[in-house]
């Protein structure tokens, strides 16, 4: 009588125990046999500890084989090991292995056996030629896959029909088609992977995500130049539910719009090099998207002013270049985006109004937990890779806060912020003290009553008074730093002008109580209700050209806009 188990058959080789009950002692003589053809013999000879402590003789009855080849995984096989003198089968022998449906490791493992033994090296050219293809038609697969493909030219057929006889029987119906129709999707182009704890761009860019994805987008994002960072980098992306394009899946951003033609109905460009670098090729591969070009800041405004600030007249040469290269951007796009009502305003001197949208992004106001009584001091907030920043922190420095420690010698101002260089920190003095880079800003406005923003010149809205307003701790500003935020009545208050005035302001708001708090809920009033998650996805319908109306919301249904006419109206296609 044979005893045995196989505890392993798979398509490189077969491992397992037997035992003749006759003739323990004699190690048994195994053939191997696959698809009726003899690869091999084995005795069961092998010692193994496990077979010895559960008493199956001495435990030198176990067997291993290696095939000579791989089996093929694509195809069936059939694998028999039975006793050489009578032919008695093993117990679950034999083993019948399936075709593989995976590209698992079985299949990789053939596939580099293959490409690694046929041929010589004058083959090597063939072969880089030959994988370069098959990459190339898999990569197509999978963007195909990602775009919808099949489906978007399924519904275009279906919306063509029902366009051309909308009140035929034999039509599509309208609900229909539009319970057919895959959602929207939207490509959106910045330099770099958003970080909301890095920038106020940053901020800006997630929160439109966000939004488009309420009103029924799904999004890649495609990063200009950090496109080669490690995934680590996407969390913010994912934690919205977008996809981030990165290497080997796709190459580059001019890759992904040729693999992905025709298959995007929204591409957001953020800043001017990127809808300089590739407002084209998006008009070349998708013709019939719509273009977003967001302005994040006008920065030939932020030159020219630094020039007169500083007397630099290079820096108005520099202004010029940026100006034309903006304003072509503006123009040649379907919708622009700007934050400041200010730059919204001088845009459409020069190119249509209904192209400008005034959008902001949503914030939630969280008052700051801390008692006014248990905090001191005041912060200047801002990244230092930024000119305006920098020159504000040296006025602080310089200017401001002497005039600052003459009324109060206890007042101290900490710089907060990413990138400060060493020659900055060595400057601080009067009551000054560099803090750099800060994970989470609540840390600083849990421990100041006030923040800064003295800053002589800068583009765009001001990120660093927004946050400040909306945890309820009062910014005092120049002119510049409360720029395009059309900041109410009750908040002229904080706005000043000179370090005189600035400083005067800033013990003000610090030393009385019921002045601070009476700033502080009126910057959350505003953060309320200018910054609010309604209002923001009320312009960005605006933005996308969609209709008022959304029939079913949501990621996974997004509304038809113009594309389906109501009854009476002629059908066109836009």
């Amino acid at each position: 009588m044979l005893t045995g188990k196989l505890d392993i058959v798979n398509l490189q080789e077969v491992v397992g125990w037997a035992v003749d009950d006759a003739q323990p002692d004699a190690p048994v003589s195994l053939l191997i046999i696959i698809d009726d053809e003899l690869v091999g013999r084995v005795l069961a000879n092998r010692y193994r500890a496990d077979l010895a402590a559960a008493g199956i003789g001495s435990g030198r009855h176990s067997f291993e084989l290696e095939f000579p080849k791989s089996l093929h995984p694509f195809e069936h096989h059939v694998v028999r090991v039975c006793r050489e003198s009578d032919g008695a089968d093993l117990a679950e022998s034999p083993v019948v292995l399936e075709p593989s449906r995976h590209f698992d490791l079985e299949a990789q493992k053939v596939l580099a056996e293959i490409i690694g033994r046929s041929g010589t090296d004058e083959d090597l050219g063939a072969k880089i030629e030959f994988l370069a293809q098959q990459l190339d038609a898999l990569l197509q697969q999978l963007a195909d896959r990602d775009s919808l493909r099949r489906e978007r030219h399924r519904f275009r057929q279906l919306l063509q029909r029902w366009r051309r006889s909308p009140h035929d029987a034999a039509g599509a119906d309208a609900a229909a088609v539009i319970a057919g129709r895959p959602p929207r999707r939207a490509l959106v182009i910045d330099d770099r992977i958003p970080r909301p704890d890095r920038d106020a761009g940053s901020l800006a860019l997630l929160s439109h995500m966000e939004s488009m994805r309420r009103l029924g987008y799904e999004i890649v994002f495609a990063p200009a130049i950090e496109f080669d960072t490690t995934g680590a980098a996407d969390a913010p992306l994912a934690a919205i539910g977008v996809t981030c394009c990165r290497p080997p899946i796709c190459g580059s951003i001019e890759e992904l719009l040729r693999r992905q033609a025709g298959e995007f109905d929204v591409v957001y460009m953020h800043r001017v090099a990127n809808a300089s670098k590739y407002g084209e090729l998006i008009r070349h591969y998708n013709p019939r998207a719509r273009r977003i070009y967001s302005v994040a800041d006008l920065h030939h405004l932020r030159f020219a002013q630094q020039a007169v600030a500083e007397d630099r007249p290079e820096l108005m040469a520099r202004s010029q270049r940026l100006r034309f290269a903006e304003y072509v951007a503006a123009i040649s796009a379907d919708a622009v985006i700007t934050h400041s009502t200010r730059e919204a305003e001088i845009l459409s001197k020069q190119i249509p109004k209904a192209k400008i949208h005034t959008v902001l992004w949503s914030m939630t106001p969280r008052p700051v937990s801390v008692p006014l009584a248990q905090r001191r001091g005041i912060a200047f907030i801002g990244g230092y890779n930024h000119e305006p920043n920098l020159d504000a922190a040296r006025w602080l420095i310089d200017e401001i806060m002497p005039l600052v420690r003459k009324q109060d010698p206890d007042i101290e101002c900490f710089l907060v912020g990413s990138n400060m260089p060493e020659q900055l920190r060595r400057i601080c003095r009067n009551g000054v003290i560099a803090v750099g880079h800060v994970a989470n800003l609540a840390e600083i406005f849990d421990r100041v009553r006030l923040t800064v923003a003295p800053l002589a010149y800068g583009a765009g809205v001001k990120g660093k008074v927004i946050e400040s307003l909306a945890v309820g701790v009062p910014c005092v500003c120049t002119p510049v730093a409360a720029e395009g935020l059309e900041l109410p009545a009750a908040l002229a208050g904080c706005i000043t002008e000179g370090a005189a005035g600035l400083a005067a302001l800033i013990c003000a708001i610090h030393n009385d109580e019921a002045l601070n708090t009476r700033y502080g809920r009126a910057g959350l009033d505003y953060i309320a209700e200018a910054l609010s998650v309604e209002r923001l996805d009320a312009a960005m319908r605006r933005v996308l050209g969609l209709a008022a109306a959304d029939p079913r919301p949501g990621p996974h249904g997004p509304d038809l806009g113009d594309a389906v006419p109501a009854a009476g109206q002629s059908a066109s296609v836009k």
